[in-house]
């Protein structure tokens, strides 16, 4: 079952944008939702190499999405780039007037800059969540949402024997609210096994844990409202 546009499109910006809510007087006071530290870790190694995935433009639609919709002023966002490294491609706290959303022009140029295609060899999958996790420790008072696309395939990963340690770190700090894994491939890996069921292997027990959501390649349309509930109750 290929990923078809009218399957995409239900990732739009258009799709998921919410409306703009009537000012409240919250708003009128100053006052906002308690702040989140909301990172995305987006694996460009794009080790799936199936067009049918369309892995750059889920990849690009779910970065977006989060900031057009989950992002709110005060909230701090960590943006990295995985390949055979880690690069921080944004940090910092979101500041707004009136709880105005952050500019498309902004959001276009981050996810731009996230989604750009990895050159070399190997995929630092583990090294990316290692780098959530501790950017995650400096903001210790503000709970945290982690985000990770990735097809999941491990065998390129340096640090894949470690995975399920910094899971189980990431998930051991009293601040992580979510873990979204997004983007599992069901192709065929290492012995006939899926992908997506390798890497839930690898992360053992964390992987019932359940503040971690999964979704495969398929069926991210499908888990993204979940998602946006778990943000919305992480903020209380």
């Amino acid at each position: 079952m290929p990923v078809t546009p009218a399957l995409l499109s239900a990732l739009s910006l258009s799709a998921l944008s919410l409306p703009v809510p009537a000012m409240s007087a919250s708003t009128l006071l100053g006052l906002s939702t308690p702040p989140l530290h909301l990172t995305v870790a987006v694996d460009m190694t794009g080790s799936s190499k199936n067009p049918a995935f369309r892995y750059a433009d889920q990849a690009r639609l779910l970065a977006q999405s989060v900031m057009l919709n989950q992002l709110r002023s005060g909230d701090t966002l960590t943006l990295l780039r995985v390949c055979d490294g880690v690069q921080t491609v944004a940090d910092f706290t979101f500041s707004s007037k009136n709880g105005a959303r952050m500019a498309r022009a902004d959001i276009l140029r981050y996810t731009t800059a996230l989604t750009r295609p990895c050159a070399g060899r190997g995929s630092a999958i583990t090294a990316g969540l290692t780098r959530a996790a501790g950017r995650a420790a400096q903001t210790a008072k503000v709970n945290d949402v982690v985000v990770l696309f990735t097809d999941g395939a491990l065998l390129d990963d340096p640090g894949r024997a470690g995975l399920g340690g910094v899971t189980r770190t990431l998930l051991g700090a009293k601040t992580t609210r979510t873990l979204f894994v997004a983007g599992l491939s069901p192709e065929a890996g290492a012995g006939g096994v899926s992908v997506r069921d390798s890497f839930v292997k690898a992360l053992g027990a964390s992987a019932s844990d359940r503040r971690v959501l999964l979704a495969g390649a398929y069926d991210l349309s499908n888990v993204y409202p979940t998602f946006a509930s778990a943000v919305k109750a992480a903020r209380r």
